[in-house]
């Protein structure tokens, strides 16, 4: 019996180890998954990132862009990648509540988050900011999460400027458009034809004839039309 109750704990302990090896082997997916990380600085930065309060979480930011600036971050690192994906859905996606009351609501966070993402590129980024323009609705943060995606210029399936031309319909649609919010997506659009050798899908043309002829101030308009000219890309 002894000798069964041995055997039984050494099998336990063994699939104890397996798992805790594989939790540590796994790359971390989400800012909790981070406390594995062995570097400080990231470990630093993920505790401003997860703190309540706005200051800390803008003091991560500022770390990260240090890093940037530094050329010590790129798109190969994760970890501070995963920071960027947090803070840029902070408020939205990631909520925190109290009764009724998201408590976490920060878009200033958000939109500094969004312009990070963009800056660093490649594909999680790009898909970071894709899910913002989904589910955010602060105008600042769409504009500087759109503008990212013109930065980033990926475009596989015109997923990109789907999605774009989405936002600009609903701004078309209303009586007072944001100004701002169009004209990032302006940039974006003629960013994206210029990296992916032009933007030949006819709803972007018919979405920036709308731009055009919209409630938008002269500027807004005039650029849509150059706008249009640069589809082809070069």
């Amino acid at each position: 019996m002894r000798k069964v109750v041995v055997i039984i704990g050494l099998v336990f302990f063994v699939a104890v180890s397996i798992s805790a090896q594989s939790a540590a082997d796994r790359p971390p997916r989400t800012i909790e998954d981070l406390y594995l990380s062995q570097d400080i600085e990231l470990q630093i930065i993920r505790s401003q990132a997860l703190s309540s309060d706005r200051e800390m979480k803008m003091l991560a930011l500022q770390s990260i862009r240090a890093m940037i600036d530094d050329g010590t971050i790129d798109r190969d690192n994760p970890g501070m990648l995963i920071v960027l994906e947090a803070l840029a859905t902070e408020g939205t996606m990631r909520q925190v509540r109290s009764g009724n009351t998201v408590t976490n609501n920060f878009p200033d966070v958000r939109r500094v988050a969004a312009s990070l993402l963009g800056e660093v590129g490649g594909e999680r980024a790009k898909v970071a900011l894709m899910a913002v323009v989904s589910e955010d609705n602060e105008p600042m943060v769409l504009a500087e999460a759109v503008y990212g995606l013109g930065l980033i210029g990926m475009n596989d399936d015109n997923e990109v400027t789907a999605q774009i031309v989405r936002m600009l319909q609903f701004q078309n649609a209303r009586t007072l458009p944001d100004n701002n919010l169009a004209y990032a997506s302006l940039l974006a659009l003629e960013k994206i034809a210029g990296a992916t050798g032009g933007i030949r899908d006819p709803e972007v043309v018919n979405v920036l004839l709308d731009v055009a002829g919209g409630s938008y101030i002269r500027t807004v308009r005039l650029k849509a039309i150059d706008v249009i000219y640069s589809l082809r890309g070069r």
